[in-house]
């Protein structure tokens, strides 16, 4: 097979880019490790490991890569990440995140990478510069059934309203980034006509991806919740599934008023997607309580984030003892 570009599937969350991981990781020369969330942080701290964006403190990358939590899910010694950095000469820091795919692909016998990262919908820019000849797949699903997924989680939302607001700035963001590298490097996907024409769409995926089909790609659900690491295998449990429609379906699981506060928020984006809005124009009452509900839950949202914040660093402490145990 040609070398393959590597690629990144991207989206607002549970949109759907979980399923799409698992079925293009079911192709014979593919590896999407679990999701990696430390490209940006790592090129946030380039510094500490040269000038110009090179590598030439390789160890001081090495040690920061092996305390994320996030590189450890995918059970990867930090070892056959250095293996893989050693074959290459005057190594830029992209080229050492490069290494840590690579050889995640290596130790699963697959030839090419990709990265499924939905957060990375907001760092499109960054990434493609980062990886000039990457790819982006824009997975994009009806916002008012992201909405219901989220709040199922009752995590940070409580409101439809508040979820909207950050489905329409991601979809909208997302949009804005990818369109400005072209069509050879940006496709948007929808997940409504993934489950429609699971075939059809596949086949578009990998020949955009530069990547040949394979029919079993289409069988995802066969050890699919294996794929995904124990502990979020609980909101993925529907993975188990063959691709099903009306999982989530805001028409018959979203309250009236729960749907007039998300339109007034992510109406726009909605149809500039070519969704149809279902509620009637918003009333005065409806918008501000949707303002009001936003601007608590940022609030909210922020002083959550402190706590949590203190609580990682705490343990990104403990990360980085280990860390240098690993990396001498």
């Amino acid at each position: 097979m040609p070398e393959v570009p590597p690629f990144f599937v991207v989206g607002s969350a549970r949109s759907g880019t979980t399923l799409l991981r698992v079925m293009l990781e079911r192709h014979p020369d593919v590896a999407i490790p679990p999701e990696s969330h430390f490209i940006p942080k790592l090129w946030a701290n380039r510094d500490r490991y040269g000038s110009g964006g090179r590598l030439e403190r390789p160890k001081e990358f090495l040690r920061d890569l092996a305390s994320e939590s996030r590189f450890r899910s995918w059970n990867l010694p930090i070892q056959a990440v250095r293996d893989e950095l050693e074959r290459v000469e005057a190594p830029t820091l992209a080229q050492g995140i490069e290494a840590a795919f690579a050889a995640f692909a290596r130790a699963n016998g697959k030839s090419a990478w990709g990265d499924k990262t939905p957060k990375y919908v907001d760092h499109i820019e960054l990434i493609s510069k980062l990886f000039p000849t990457a790819r982006f797949v824009h997975l994009v699903r009806d916002g008012r059934d992201v909405a219901l997924s989220v709040l199922d989680m009752e995590r940070l939302h409580v409101h439809a309203a508040t979820a909207a607001k950050v489905w329409a700035r991601q979809v909208a963001g997302g949009r804005a980034a990818g369109r400005a590298l072209g069509d050879a490097r940006y496709l948007e996907l929808r997940y409504e006509d993934l489950l429609e024409d699971g075939p059809g769409e596949i086949r578009r995926v990998c020949a955009f991806l530069g990547i040949p089909f394979r029919q079993v790609i289409l069988k995802h659900e066969e050890g699919a919740l294996e794929r995904i690491p124990e502990r979020q295998r609980g909101m993925h449990r529907r993975l188990a599934l063959p691709p099903t429609k009306g999982l989530r379906d805001w028409r018959s699981q979203m309250s009236s008023g729960e749907l007039a506060e998300w339109e007034s928020v992510a109406g726009p984006q909605l149809e500039a997607f070519g969704y149809r809005r279902a509620a009637s124009a918003p009333g005065l009452f409806t918008r501000l309580k949707a303002k009001l509900r936003t601007v608590g839950f940022w609030a909210r949202y922020a002083r959550g984030r402190g706590a949590v914040t203190f609580r990682r660093r705490r343990r990104k402490r403990e990360r980085e003892r280990e860390a240098r145990e690993a990396v001498r």
